[in-house]
């Protein structure tokens, strides 16, 4: 518990940037609390009704907020794309518990509503192209975004991970009395997502491999191969293997964390805080360039699968 305490603080932290979208809440996210959400348009408005954009949905890490991708959202809405994130109730910086931590199933229910509520609400609804809405997400993130493409999650098989070869991932939260696993491992496959990036996917080994081997929409991957909290072999690689289709990318260097930005406040609170390297000081590599090369193939990928020129 006392790591989830310091991760929420960093990320406290990070998320107090200055924010460009459109701020709502939802009344209700698959069943869950009111929940803040934010939605970022390419001109910084939105357009004139009638030219619709494609649209990409965000899903945070484990503990973090959407503030954490400014880098990403910034790039994708430069490039034409209507951006929508929110924060995972239970699982996010002001709110971070064991329960939310492995209840990762719940995370895909979230932004469907997300979306169902964008699609229902005239302000956003005229503005999205339906047939082109994309998702991206990091860490448990990236199995959120994965889920809505088709992956199920079944809690004996990450048991059975973390009582045996079980990584630091098996660390985050150990204490699961409060968790319902009724639905752990249902569908959450939402037929209106027409492509996924996932970056360093979290809980590889407690997916089926026939629920991602019916997977048949575009999906691009990218982890750090020196991946220190999430092993890439047994979350980003195994994924890509068993997906039919998908693009790997192995970061040469990096760690899981590569895919967050930093600050001079947590660049000071890793000095003391040696169980995350969340401003990668143990990696000697440009963060900010490996992050654009991230958002190049990011924008590369959705451009291809849903264009923001329509085509």
């Amino acid at each position: 518990m006392r790591l989830l305490l310091v991760v929420g603080m960093i990320f406290l932290v990070i998320s107090c940037g200055k924010r460009q979208g459109q701020v709502g809440v939802l009344p209700e996210a698959g069943g869950e609390q009111v929940v803040p959400f934010e939605v970022w348009f390419p001109d910084g408005r939105g357009h004139h009704k009638g030219s619709k954009r494609p649209l990409v949905l965000l899903s945070h890490g484990s503990g973090g907020e959407y503030a954490n991708h400014s880098w990403l959202i910034s790039a994708l809405s430069a490039n034409g794309f209507i951006v929508a994130a929110l924060n995972h109730p239970l699982n996010t910086t002001r709110n971070n518990t064991d329960q939310g931590v492995i209840s990762v199933w719940r995370r895909p229910a979230h932004i469907s509503a997300l979306l169902d509520h964008l699609l229902a609400d005239e302000r956003w609804a005229d503005l999205i192209d339906q047939k082109q809405i994309g998702a991206a997400g990091f860490s448990s993130g990236g199995y959120t975004v994965l889920a809505l493409a088709g992956a199920i999650y079944k809690p004996e098989l990450m048991n059975a991970y973390c009582a045996g070869e079980g990584g630091a991932d098996c660390e985050l939260a150990t204490d699961s009395g409060d968790v319902d696993f009724e639905n752990a491992s249902s569908s959450y496959l939402d037929e209106r997502i027409t492509s996924v990036f996932a970056m360093a996917p979290a809980v590889g080994p407690a997916i089926t491999r026939e629920s991602l081997a019916k997977i048949d929409l575009p999906v691009l991957i990218m982890a750090a191969m020196d991946d220190e909290l999430v092993n890439p072999d047994l979350g980003a690689a195994d994924y890509a293997k068993a997906i039919p289709g998908a693009e790997l990318v192995m970061l040469p260097s990096g760690g899981h964390f590569i895919f967050l930005e930093c600050n001079i406040v947590t660049r000071i609170v890793d000095r003391f805080n040696h169980e995350l390297d969340l401003c990668g000081t143990q990696f000697n590599i440009d963060r900010a360039a490996t992050r654009e090369i991230v958002s190049d193939r990011a924008v590369s990928f959705f451009k291809k699968n849903i264009s923001p020129d329509g085509r």
